[in-house]
């Protein structure tokens, strides 16, 4: 399965994965807010011109109503601000989209983000980033592996030194083509606090408790990968009606609090996936699946740039 693999970058690390996967699903939070993204002028003008029509109409005394556009010139960029008084306190919204033009790689491809409830006295000091934002987010296609610091998204890239805490987190998910039952999915993650190991918060989790000697630990344990130190846990139960197992393998590194640069990572590997939420029969043997892991996992890296990182 491992003998061709393709590379997927997700924030700042980047991990390999069998050609036999099937990218299912991508996300992601950068500085506390979604960036989306779409294709073509038409769409662009459509979605910037539906934010300003929302703001400029906003119905209800708690509306977030328009204030001013950062571009008002339009074109490739547009920052709408909107301001709204909740219950006596006065707040901003911010709608944000900038396109990629047709001097650029990736000509024709967008993304868009926003927030409401954002602070008054704040409000500068965050336009002022979400001007940054879009000065530095750029197309990349989903082979393009950067070179310089920075975050990568869905179909885009978003240069960045990585010394400043923010809210961060990329998440992509997978399956087998030849074992759709067979799922995984891995994320990065910047914690402003410190969390609880994994074995620990699955010790506090009452698994064990509420289905006595019906799971199987393979393994459980600290293991470091690639300089990460984590926890790993590698177990095996019985499917919904009884007749075989499924497996769930997990590997995660809490990595540094506030700190973008040595986010959390978490990988897990799951079987059995059925409708409805129901556990079916693992397609893949406990030692398949643990191959699996085993190549997936030890492939998890921090991004190389030219920059320091």
């Amino acid at each position: 399965m491992f003998d061709k693999t393709q590379t997927y970058c997700f924030g700042r690390y980047l991990v390999d994965i069998p050609l036999d996967a099937e990218l299912k699903g991508q996300g992601n939070a950068y500085y506390a807010t979604k960036i989306h993204t779409g294709f073509g002028i038409a769409e662009f003008n459509a979605k910037v011109n539906a934010a300003l029509t929302k703001r400029k109409n906003e119905p209800g005394k708690r509306g977030f109503k328009y204030v001013k556009s950062v571009y008002p010139e339009g074109g490739d960029k547009q920052i709408v601000v909107g301001k709204a008084d909740l219950w006596s306190t006065t707040a901003y919204s911010i709608d944000a989209f900038v396109r990629m033009s047709s001097q650029k790689k990736g000509a024709g491809q967008f993304f868009y983000l926003s927030e409401e409830g954002l602070p008054a006295k704040d409000i500068d000091a965050i336009v002022a980033n979400y001007r940054n934002i879009l000065a530095a987010i750029r197309y990349r296609a989903p082979r393009d592996i950067p070179a310089e610091p920075g975050f990568c998204i869905e179909n885009g890239f978003i240069a960045n030194d990585g010394k400043t805490p923010q809210a961060e987190r990329a998440v992509l998910s997978f399956a087998l083509k030849s074992h759709p039952d067979v799922r995984f999915s891995i994320s990065s993650d910047l914690y402003f606090k410190q969390e609880k190991p994994l074995l620990q918060r699955m010790k506090e989790s009452g698994v064990d408790e509420r289905f006595p000697g019906k799971n199987r630990v393979i393994t459980a344990g600290d293991r470091v990968i690639n300089g990460m130190s984590g926890q790993e846990s590698l177990d095996e139960f019985p499917s919904d009606d009884g007749t075989g197992v499924a497996q769930s393998f997990v590997w995660e590194t809490l990595g540094e609090v506030a700190n973008p640069l040595k986010a959390s990572i978490h990988f897990n590997i799951f079987s059995g996936e059925g409708v409805a939420g129901v556990t079916g029969v693992s397609s893949m043997s406990t030692q398949q699946i643990r191959a699996l892991y085993e190549g997936i996992v030890k492939s998890i890296r921090i991004r190389p740039t030219e920059g320091k990182q």
